[in-house]
């Protein structure tokens, strides 16, 4: 895997369930745990925006 150069993580609610977002020098998105920094999720700048748009939409409250 290519270099990725990582966000600040996103933690909600003071817990240790922290996601950070980065990508490869290319542009690919990419994302993680921080409690599995090794379990990498690899998707489009689509994917990316398609599951934000989602999320913002509602459509994705069932997982919460």
């Amino acid at each position: 895997m290519p270099e990725i150069r990582w966000q600040e993580p996103i933690c909600g609610g003071g817990g240790n369930a922290c996601i950070q977002i980065g990508h490869t020098a290319d542009g690919t998105p990419v994302l993680r745990e921080s409690a599995r920094p090794g379990e990498l999720v690899v998707t489009t700048r689509e994917g990316l925006r398609n599951f934000v748009e989602a999320a913002k939409r509602g459509d994705l409250d069932e997982f919460l």
